[in-house]
């Protein structure tokens, strides 16, 4: 072989060598990237990324850092103290019958100097009402029957306030349908089957279906609603439960779908809605562009939070810029003088950043050796996603800011749907799509009549009432 020839194989040992190198740098660089990615999902927590809060245990900590005040009831507060009844049930008047002098004393020429008042339950009871049905005979001949009241038909039968009370503990109070015959058995004495329970909650179910369209027309109407969702167990299956709310309605149901294809106009507020939707960032909500939209700033916050803990440069300004207007704006109560600047001043951040975390792109790699390459769009990875997302929806990032009537948060949506969670863990799954189905309306319901102040027992036993159709007593 020729000095020439044994250069030129040199030559191409050499391209081959840089080529394997070149694909060895870019694996190392892939793998280290989802090394880092699993690291940071590991390490995620309620505080910078999207788990629940709940989910951190005892070391869990505020979204938003606290204002420096003392623990306990805050100046202004109200409280629940119970006070005493100018009605008590029952007067007991403590006298001494005799002086020690000798002469007795008339337990009724006393004056009360003071009062003091004990609100005790006494062993509950049930109320057994009996329904006569008697047979009368006119001089005419004719035989006369009474009637029974609308709803009375067995020998034997719960009324609507033990009904009332067995839907409020399984629902509400997220006891399963054991619990409840087990409680109900301890207070009253009578053993009370599952069945009926169910059968209680399925009743409710229908009798409340005007109250729930009551409820959808009047968040369908309102200037700014709630949006979330959050994953439940039906029938060993993930099901979603959808959520739409205010400070005043509740409205709650379950799909198969968690996207688009869960808010049907016969189900869902939100294909018609047309007010402000304040929501995460899924991008569902985005698809409708008849609402304006608002981002939860809380899920931001801990977003940025997660990239700060990564090492992220830029996430720091990013966030204190958020906390800024939050205080700014007198925690998203009021608006800012100055959002336009803020608004430009954002755009700034997120395009530095942008280009900060595009030049850690690994670059194509140019010795493919002929492959195909992969159709579609290159994934940008989840922290340009993130800035992407943060520059895109800067409106809707920013709006806290700019409208007295947007929110920093979606807090309000997380604590509607939060008590699923909890019956979830105490009761278990929903055994039926029928039994989710029903859940969803009542605790709807129950939440409504709560944001009104209206007592909830006397509401779910109305609506028990078979003589007419219910209207419930909501105010817009």
């Amino acid at each position: 072989m020729t000095f020439p020839d044994t250069l030129a194989s040199c030559h191409v040992l050499i391209g081959q060598l840089s080529a394997i190198t070149e694909r060895q740098q870019r694996q190392i660089e892939d793998l280290t990237a989802k090394v880092t990615d699993l690291e940071t999902r590991l390490k995620g927590n309620g505080g910078n990324s999207h788990r629940p809060p709940s989910s951190d245990g005892l070391s869990r900590k505020p979204g938003i850092p606290k204002a420096g005040k003392d623990r306990g009831g805050q100046k202004g507060h109200g409280g629940k103290t119970l006070m005493q009844t100018d009605a008590p049930d029952r007067t007991v008047r403590l006298t001494t019958p005799l002086c020690p002098c000798g002469v007795l004393l008339d337990p009724e020429s006393g004056e009360a100097v003071k009062t003091c008042q004990v609100f005790d339950l006494p062993q509950p009871k049930l109320e057994v009402t009996e329904y006569q049905v008697i047979r009368q005979v006119c001089v005419c001949g004719r035989v006369h029957l009474g009637e029974l009241p609308a709803g009375v038909a067995a020998p034997a039968q719960y009324g609507a306030g033990v009904q009332a009370l067995t839907v409020l503990l399984n629902n509400s109070c997220q006891m399963s349908y054991q619990k409840v015959g087990v409680l109900f058995s301890d207070l009253f004495g009578f053993e009370l089957n599952e069945g009926t329970a169910v059968s209680n909650n399925a009743a409710m179910y229908g009798r409340l279906e005007n109250a729930e369209n009551q409820v959808k027309k009047a968040l369908a109407e309102a200037p700014l609603v709630h949006f979330d969702e959050t994953g439940v167990r039906v029938s060993d299956k993930l099901r979603w439960l959808h959520t739409a709310c205010s400070e005043r309605f509740t409205h709650l149901f379950v799909s198969e779908k968690r996207g688009k294809n869960a808010h049907q106009p016969n189900v869902s507020v939100l294909p018609r809605f047309k007010g402000w939707a304040v929501h995460d960032s899924y991008a569902t909500y985005f698809t409708y562009p008849g609402c304006r939209h608002a981002l939860c700033g809380a899920h931001l916050l801990r977003e940025c939070q997660g990239q700060v803990e990564a090492g992220k440069a830029w996430a720091r300004p990013m966030k204190d810029f958020l906390l800024d207007l939050y205080y700014r704006s007198e925690k998203g109560t009021k608006t800012v003088s100055s959002v336009e600047e803020e608004k430009q001043k954002w755009l700034q951040m997120c395009q530095n950043a942008i280009q900060t975390e595009e030049l850690t792109l690994p670059k194509a790699d140019s010795a493919t050796g002929g492959a195909k390459k992969k159709r579609g769009k290159k994934p940008r990875g989840k922290t340009l996603s993130l800035l992407d997302r943060l520059l895109a929806r800067r409106d809707a990032v920013l709006a806290f800011a700019e409208y007295e009537i947007v929110p920093f948060t979606n807090n309000q949506a997380e604590r509607d749907v939060r008590p699923v969670k909890t019956k979830q863990k105490v009761a278990g799954c929903f055994r039926t799509v029928d039994g989710a189905n029903r859940y969803a309306r009542i605790q709807g319901f129950i939440s409504t009549c709560r944001k009104h102040h209206i007592n909830v027992f006397k509401e779910l036993k109305a609506a028990l009432n078979p003589a007419n159709l219910y209207v419930a007593p909501f105010r817009c």
